[in-house]
């Protein structure tokens, strides 16, 4: 009798004090930009409100963006420490602790996300006064992303050279650096994993005529070392073209391969937020994610399934979680085009739901932050 009533005592305590993801079969999370209207993560006020709300939403997983420009909101011996620096003497807490710590208490967790390879238009960045300009990517007529003008940069920044070794080894360096800081982290979160692509895009090089990206001059030594050709000579036939696109995808996807190991030897997850028109990813952004999800390369894929259409948001979630295979298909809401549009914006979670993602992530705590109506629509369906 003794026993039984130690194990009901036991089982009811699990029911009160258990972290919330341990009732919520599917995870519900929030993207918190480090910069942007509120600067959420500059002060313990601001991360405490966040906590606060994303707790009674029934928030389960946060995204925290903690490299951005190459700039660091932890103390990093690679990036610009200045935002993590003016933090401290502020406010006298490193934010990334002070968020993880805070968020534990109320039963979440804490995905550190990192930008990879757009730098904004930083050049005073660590990365580049230690390797030079030579990382930055070009197009296929040579011209070095920094000769483009401000109003013609693709994602309005500079841009690094996925296919670049050494831009490989500080990112894979600088991510190792981030998840042994934070041992309790849930994983790394990647973003910008990509080459970047112009509108129009075009679908691989030989229809691009020069204007698609990846061309890094350490990238282009190497395919020629490996194959023969040079991509700015050869012929530009489907079968070179072929092996061009797919030295380009095999970069981002390698790179992807790395980060994975830093995590996975540390029992982490890793996931990526990835464009989520899967073909135009493919194609023009050379960001295979189908393949990482095949592969089960990555924990997850968070398809950034931003729209006001609703049957387009249903055609791209099904898609998203079509590919899940070996991973897992979270679907991500762009709420910022959603704040006057709750029955919208609820309409497309039960979509991506009814369809069997895995987990809903909302972009962005910045975008709800003052809209009660679309916390309301998350709280509801968080629970």
């Amino acid at each position: 009798m003794k026993s039984y009533a130690m194990i009901v005592l036991f089982l009811l305590c699990g029911i009160f004090i258990s972290p919330a993801v341990d009732g919520n079969s599917k995870p519900f999370g929030l993207w918190i930009e480090c910069e942007g209207h509120y600067s959420t993560l500059n002060t313990r006020a601001s991360i405490l409100a966040m906590i606060e709300d994303a707790a009674t939403m029934g928030v389960t997983d946060l995204f925290i963006q903690v490299h951005r420009g190459n700039r660091a909101w932890f103390d990093s011996s690679y990036a610009d420490t200045t935002p993590y620096k003016t933090i401290m003497e502020k406010e006298n807490i490193d934010p990334v602790r002070f968020t993880i710590d805070r968020a534990k208490e109320r039963g979440m967790r804490v995905h550190l996300w990192l930008n990879c390879f757009r730098v904004l238009r930083n050049l005073e960045s660590p990365i580049v006064q230690q390797l030079g300009t030579k990382i930055f990517t070009r197009d296929g007529k040579k011209r070095l992303i920094l000769d483009y003008p401000k109003e013609d940069l693709p994602d309005g920044g500079y841009w690094l050279d996925a296919g670049d070794l050494q831009v490989q080894e500080y990112l894979v360096n600088l991510m190792t650096e981030a998840i042994q800081k934070y041992p309790d982290c849930a994983g790394l979160h990647l973003d910008y994993v990509r080459y970047p692509y112009r509108v129009p895009f075009y679908p691989g090089s030989q229809w691009a005529g020069g204007h698609g990206f990846g061309y890094g001059i350490d990238s282009v030594n190497r395919f020629e070392q490996a194959t023969g050709l040079n991509p700015f000579t050869m012929e530009l036939n489907r079968e070179n073209a072929q092996k061009w696109d797919s030295w380009r995808r095999d970069q981002v996807t390698e790179f992807v391969q790395k980060i994975a190991k830093v995590c996975n030897d540390r029992n982490k997850t890793i996931s990526t937020a990835a464009i989520c028109w899967a073909d135009r990813a493919y194609l023009s952004a050379f960001q295979d994610w189908r393949r990482w999800m095949e592969d089960g390369t990555v924990s997850f894929v968070a398809s950034m399934n931003y729209t006001t259409d609703r049957r387009f948001a249903r055609y791209l979630s099904r898609e998203a979680i079509a590919s899940k295979a070996n991973s897992k298909a979270y679907i991500g809401f762009g709420a910022y085009m959603l704040t006057d549009q709750p029955e919208n914006m609820a309409a497309q979670i039960d979509d991506a739901l009814q369809l069997g993602a895995d987990g809903i992530v909302i972009f962005s705590y910045d975008a709800i932050k003052k809209y009660p109506a679309i916390m309301k629509v998350i709280a509801d369906k968080a629970r």
